[in-house]
């Protein structure tokens, strides 16, 4: 199917797989102005289904008039970070407003850009960099972010997340991608990753974008339930800073940890920052956001299905009752049953279940259950073998080089130019989500990632059309509308110089979607795999109506 767009190039973007039930329509064209504005919020005003919200009576949507956004860095990686302002074609919000993209590095602000009306703001991100997103007025609504790290694995990146660390020490040489979009401050947060396996490290890291301090609580789940936390009680995040937390200090050996936050005196931003390593084995690395509030109804966004050697394990907390959890895969042909098509979980506990048998395409996942739950699902791309293989001495040397103080993971080059290392592999989490009547969406950095290939991914339970909106790195808006049916996913491929990417039911009266971004690479070591599922984006918020009463 070929793409048309007024004054442009055609270019061709298709379904990377084509099914019965879920059927990509129409064709890329120049959006012309249909925004949603405050009266239609995209359905919010609906409260039926899992994912609507409702103003309440005597209230009124109203647009967001602020909004912060916030990403982990970790140290020894480099990458971008970008944002964008919502074009017209999305959001009718009106007057004034600005917004900032902020480079943070060793607890002070490395850089700073201004976020334009139209296009994205990027900024490089040295080692140990993150991003933090701040926007005002008519800038909020819609305000998208997002930032991608590479390791290459051929030096050591010490893997510490930035900011004021507890006493970790830092990891070996990492290797890998971490996608994330930038999340929102919260009072409460769970985040599912990480593991008890030795090579595995985790860190929280948490962002306070505010003018005050905030006070942080955690708490730790595993498969035996609640761990005792050391250190957990009473944390402080600087105002306009991050803080970093070994998990591994507040409770070693948690087997399928789930990591709870609450904050006080204020939101905080949350993320989860894991390495793995099996010996100088490199296997991958991620920054997972917070997983949906625990609910009867949640959706794990598709993960596509070609790609070799990946296997998928989903991790699920019942935190306060015991649950019986049915699982469901949502494929192109409509609702499959998994072998592990149910799956009962104590209170207060976590588990972890290896998905195995699913349909061939992509796959998304919708958990029903009778308690309460989230859910994240590990993504996970083993390397192509055990063999050592040579790789080129220049490229690791030059990769050693971008580290400072930090051992090789591989031998010194041979002779005749070569280095021996051992293949890698690469991983990522989904955390779970609630359908969303309102946009979703994320920006789309454009850090170097090897033979990269960048996917879109579509998850709904009613049938019903999808719309999405790309801006280009020429600041160009264009759009396609998606068809889809009951139980179904798709995946689509993104355009080369995409920038950010929106997407919300084509009418307000649709039933809502989810949505995740993947990207996918290659090198002589192996494969690079990363993800983020797509957050609703700063949108409206409910405002009392206020009548006079005359006696």
């Amino acid at each position: 199917m070929s793409v048309s767009e007024p004054g442009r190039s055609t270019r061709r973007w298709l379904p990377t797989a084509l099914g019965g039930a879920a059927v990509a329509a129409l064709v890329w064209t120049s959006t012309l102005p249909g925004a949603w504005g405050p009266g239609s919020s995209g359905g919010q005003e609906d409260a039926s289904g899992p994912a609507g919200t409702s103003a309440g009576e005597g209230q009124a949507p109203a647009f967001v008039e602020d909004a912060a956004l916030a990403c982990a860095g970790v140290e020894g990686l480099t990458g971008q970070a970008s944002a964008a302002v919502a074009p017209q074609e999305l959001v009718s919000a009106t007057g004034d407003g600005e917004g900032r993209l902020r480079v943070l590095s060793g607890g002070s602000v490395a850089d700073q850009v201004s976020l334009p009306s139209a296009g994205a703001a990027t900024a490089a991100l040295d080692a140990g960099g993150s991003a933090l997103i701040t926007a005002t007025g008519s800038a909020v609504p819609g305000l998208v972010a997002g930032q991608l790290l590479v390791g290459t694995g051929g030096g050591a990146d010490p893997a510490s997340p930035t900011g004021d660390e507890q006493e970790a020490a830092p990891t070996p040489a990492a290797r890998g991608l971490a996608l994330s979009g930038c999340v929102e401050p919260g009072e409460e947060h769970w985040l599912l990753a990480g593991g008890a396996a030795p090579g595995r490290t985790e860190t929280l890291v948490l962002t306070n974008p505010r003018a005050d301090p905030v006070r942080v609580d955690l708490e730790l789940r595993g498969q035996d339930g609640p761990a005792e936390v050391t250190g957990g009680a009473g944390l402080v995040v600087p105002p306009d800073d991050q803080l970093a937390v070994p998990v591994d200090a507040l409770a070693a050996g948690v087997e399928a940890p789930a990591l709870g936050v609450s904050a006080e005196g204020g939101p905080v931003a949350a993320q989860l920052v894991e390495t793995v390593r099996d010996g100088t084995t490199d296997l991958g690395l991620s920054i997972s956001s917070p997983s949906a509030a625990p609910a009867r109804d949640l959706v794990v966004p598709a993960v596509p299905g070609d790609v070799e050697r990946q296997d998928l394990v989903l991790r699920v907390l019942a935190p306060d009752g015991p649950a019986v959890v049915e699982l469901v895969a949502l494929t192109e042909a409509g609702a499959a049953t998994p072998e592990a098509a149910a799956v009962r979980v104590e209170a207060g506990s976590t588990t972890d279940v290896p998905l195995e048998g699913l349909p061939e395409g992509p796959v998304g996942l919708r958990l029903r259950s009778d308690a309460p739950v989230t859910a994240s699902l590990q993504v996970r791309v083993a390397p192509s073998g055990d063999d050592p293989i040579e790789a080129d001495a220049a490229a690791s040397t030059d990769a050693a080089a971008s580290t400072d103080d930090a051992a090789s993971s591989s031998a010194p080059p041979s002779e005749d130019g070569t280095t021996v290392v051992r293949p890698a592999g690469d991983l990522t989490w989904l955390p779970s989500t609630a359908l969303s009547a309102q946009p979703v969406g994320a920006a789309v950095p454009a850090a170097e990632v090897p033979d990269a290939r960048w996917e879109l991914s579509l998850t709904v339970l009613d049938a019903t059309t999808a719309q999405v909106l790309l801006l280009s790195e020429d600041a160009g808006v264009s759009t396609r509308t998606v068809e889809l049916a009951h139980d179904s996913s798709t995946v689509l491929d993104l355009p080369q110089g995409t920038a950010a990417v929106w997407v919300r039911p084509a009418e307000v009266d649709l039933p809502p979607v989810s949505a995740a971004l993947h990207v996918t690479g290659q090198d002589e070591l192996g494969p690079y795999r990363a993800a983020t599922t797509l957050r609703p984006v700063p949108w409206t918020r409910a405002v009392a109506d206020v009548s006079s009463v005359i006696p």
